[in-house]
């Protein structure tokens, strides 16, 4: 096992990209890269990675990783905001546990982050997983960088469920989510939701096909850190492209399409017989009822015109 400086991770991150005054969202297994000089516990270890993040992108930027705790919707747990651990690696969870940190509020795909933008990113944010005003929003529209540290380069991809649910591909939907986060001893009163995949599928990813295609238009830079590799890219430009190729085929991040069986969600099949419209019979059909949808009143705003 390689033995590596505080320096060599700081060369490692300047080397891939990250920069003075960036926010950067970082996938990492430390395991890994090797042992870290000087350190002789598992919060001295955790502390030379993050103490050389912040050496990088300095007092201006901000560090963000993700605290998903997908043990809570597994296992029917409480989601307890200022406790519930993260399952995301050592990092993560050191960060998380940090004092001057913040983490944001879904029982399920939480973040955390630390640094001058950290309640930009993880404050009042929505209640969906990946949508409008969600963290992973806001580090889209804040321009930020994706690092891995110790992980296969598939990872640069960090945001793939984001950009799924962002272009509505058809193998996940949106859960509500029955348990509320507990913070300060109490249940807070919302609804959050979760985009997550069919678990009837057989969903298979393949997210270096992306990276390679990244890689081939110098959009992704990559480092030797001891045993493992560092490798970065931009947010806005992975999201995206691949959003873009998503657009052409919604199987693009797999590594085949879904079989998905005809009458079972989400191949719905046709819906005669279960819309209260129509019936099983074509030659039947209420077309009065189709076109007019069974004269459901939809609200009108045409008051406002007169």
């Amino acid at each position: 096992m390689k033995i590596i400086t505080k320096d060599d991770i700081r060369i490692a991150l300047t080397d891939v990209g990250v920069e003075s005054g960036q926010t950067v969202w970082v996938h990492a297994d430390l395991a890994k890269v090797g042992a870290v000089a000087g350190t002789k516990t598992r919060d001295d270890f955790c502390a030379a990675y993050l103490d050389a993040i912040c050496d990088v992108v300095g007092p201006e930027g901000t560090i963000v990783m993700p605290a998903y705790t997908t043990q809570v919707m597994r296992f029917d747990m409480d989601f307890v905001w200022e406790e519930t651990p993260t399952l995301m690696g050592l990092l993560p969870e050191y960060l998380r546990t940090r004092p001057q940190s913040l983490r944001s509020l879904h029982p399920m795909f939480s973040v955390t982050a630390q640094g001058a933008r950290q309640n930009d990113i993880c404050a009042n944010n929505s209640t969906n997983s990946f949508g409008w005003n969600s963290p992973f929003d806001r580090m889209l529209k804040g321009g930020a960088r994706v690092v891995t540290i110790g992980l296969p380069s598939g990872y640069l991809v960090g945001m793939a469920h984001q950009v799924e649910a962002m272009c509505d591909v058809p193998y996940v939907y949106n859960k509500l989510i029955r348990r509320m986060p507990i913070v300060n001893g109490k249940p807070v009163d919302k609804t959050f939701s979760a985009t997550v995949r069919h678990l009837d599928l057989d969903i298979r990813y393949d997210l270096a096909r992306h990276v390679r295609n990244l890689r081939e238009e110098d959009h992704v830079k990559s480092s030797r850190l001891g045993d493992a590799w560092v490798h970065s890219v931009d947010y806005v430009t992975t999201f995206n492209t691949a959003a873009d190729r998503l657009g052409e085929d919604p199987f693009y991040l797999l590594e085949e399409p879904p079989l998905f069986t005809p009458g079972k969600i989400p191949f719905d099949g046709s819906t005669a017989g279960r819309d209260g419209i129509a019936n099983e019979k074509p030659d039947s059909t209420n077309w009065a009822g189709f076109y007019l949808y069974n004269a459901a009143d939809p609200g009108s705003d045409e008051a406002d015109l007169e």
